[in-house]
């Protein structure tokens, strides 16, 4: 069986669809305003970020949609933009958590829920991932009180921050190879992304993108990663996916998409990026997905959503993606699920979910 777990922030709950009949079966009530989710490598767990002095997380059992642990983090808030403030290793053995409030990284043991160290980091810690060889914790300081971007690695074993790098201006999203070798971290006021080695702790590329660079996306190969520039804080943008080739640093193609795209998805197969408009400023061309095709970097199809897609995930069969609406209470369109089949890229069910869905994950 495969579900999707929606955090909505202002109804205080997680919403599961079954993937099967795209309908919604329950309503978990978490509680606080939750914000971010992410899944076990099993899929049995979902995690659930709430904000607060301190934050926590809700453990949910997917085998029964029933809540279990609550573990305390540091001080975290959401700060109005998608964040990814949580990570789980690829062994599913340490949940890592940036405490944005608190300037530090709390770290789960997935066996018996204990925080079992605290890590002090840079400014403003929002984003975080963990390398597929489970070896390393990069983090993310975006630098919102001073101004400074940095990557702080982590090494798991010891739970220690080994290197701390700086960064270009209001540096956001990451996202690690497959192979753990290199990390891209886009950088929305310089307009580029940054590569660093993650062997030598050092940047060794800066590639030039469109305005406003901030969701991130990479082919299960590695080849490739896609770059949305979007439109936050800045009503121009860019409106555009940068495609990078991995093996030269450089840029190959840029695809126009719609309204601010603020969120990637690339199917299983690799054969199909999408593309969330999100459309929070005024224009045209949001409330869609665009469907990129890898091969040619055209896009092939524009889906019409809901309002404000803001998150999305696609089924580990590459059938359906599962497109969060998030816009608030009150607008027509908001606080919904799309489910887009990819045979036909259209949107073949629309869910009902709590108020505001922010963030969204798919079980295997």
């Amino acid at each position: 069986m495969s579900y999707v777990y929606v955090a909505n922030f202002l109804g205080g709950n997680v919403s599961v669809i079954d993937t099967k009949v795209n309908q919604l079966i329950s309503n978990i009530f978490v509680g606080g305003l939750p914000f971010a989710t992410i899944l076990s490598p099993s899929g049995r767990y979902c995690y659930v970020l709430r904000p607060g002095s301190p934050g926590d997380v809700t453990v949910i059992d997917t085998k029964d949609h029933r809540m279990g642990a609550t573990i305390q983090v540091g001080a975290v808030a959401s700060m109005g933009i998608p964040e990814v403030p949580i990570a789980i290793t690829h062994d599913g053995q340490r949940v890592y958590v940036a405490n944005n409030g608190s300037n530090s990284i709390t770290v789960i043991d997935t066996k018996d829920y204990r925080v079992v160290a605290t890590i002090q980091v840079d400014d403003t810690p929002l984003y975080i991932a963990t390398t597929p060889d489970n070896q390393f914790v990069l983090v993310v300081n975006s630098g919102f009180s001073l101004g400074v971007s940095s990557v702080t690695v982590i090494e798991t074993e010891s739970n220690q921050v080994i290197a701390t790098i700086l960064l270009e201006d209001f540096a956001t999203n990451i996202q690690i190879t497959p192979d753990s070798q290199y990390a891209y971290i886009s950088n929305i006021n310089s307009s580029s992304v940054s590569v660093m080695g993650i062997k030598t702790k050092e940047i060794i590329a800066t590639v030039s993108v469109e305005d406003r660079p901030f969701a991130l996306a990479a082919t299960a190969d590695g080849q490739y990663v896609y770059v949305a520039n979007s439109q936050l804080f800045d009503a121009a943008g860019g409106n555009t996916v940068s495609v990078i080739e991995t093996k030269t640093n450089q840029v190959i193609a840029t695809v126009g998409v719609g309204s601010n795209p603020i969120a990637l998805a690339v199917t299983a197969d690799g054969r199909y990026l999408y593309v969330a408009n999100s459309q929070i400023t005024d224009g045209s061309g949001g409330n869609t997905v665009s469907v990129i095709e890898t091969k040619t970097n055209q896009v092939i199809a524009t889906v019409g959503v809901g309002v404000q897609p803001l998150k999305l995930g696609i089924t580990a069969d590459d059938r359906y993606v599962y497109v969060a609406n998030s816009a608030e209470t009150g607008i027509p369109g908001g606080n919904t699920v799309s489910v887009i089949e990819t045979k036909t890229n259209q949107v073949i069910s629309t869910v009902g979910v709590g108020l505001q869905p922010i963030a969204l994950a798919v079980t295997f």
